[in-house]
């Protein structure tokens, strides 16, 4: 039969394996924000960005060009057009 000092060690060494599990669970989300904390840090530069160009797709050709650009002078991105 066990005593009651049997059963009391026993559940202090539960005790004791739940402090430690749920250490190592703290201890790995703590390490897991501090990688995406240093990642998004490193991710994200020193220069300050300004607002994006804005883009639009080129009248007669492949790929994009910038939105105000064509704006301002249309005509010349046309007669430029014909150049190549």
């Amino acid at each position: 039969m066990e005593s009651k000092q049997d059963n009391f060690n026993l559940c202090k060494d539960e005790k004791s394996m739940l402090y430690d599990n749920a250490t190592g669970i703290i201890g790995i989300a703590i390490a897991v924000g501090g990688i995406v904390g240093l990642a998004s840090w490193l991710g994200s530069s020193s220069k300050e960005k300004g607002p994006e160009e804005k883009m639009m797709k080129a009248p007669g050709k492949d790929g994009y060009i910038p939105r105000n650009a064509f704006k301002n002078n249309p005509k010349d991105y046309f007669k430029d057009l014909g150049k190549n």
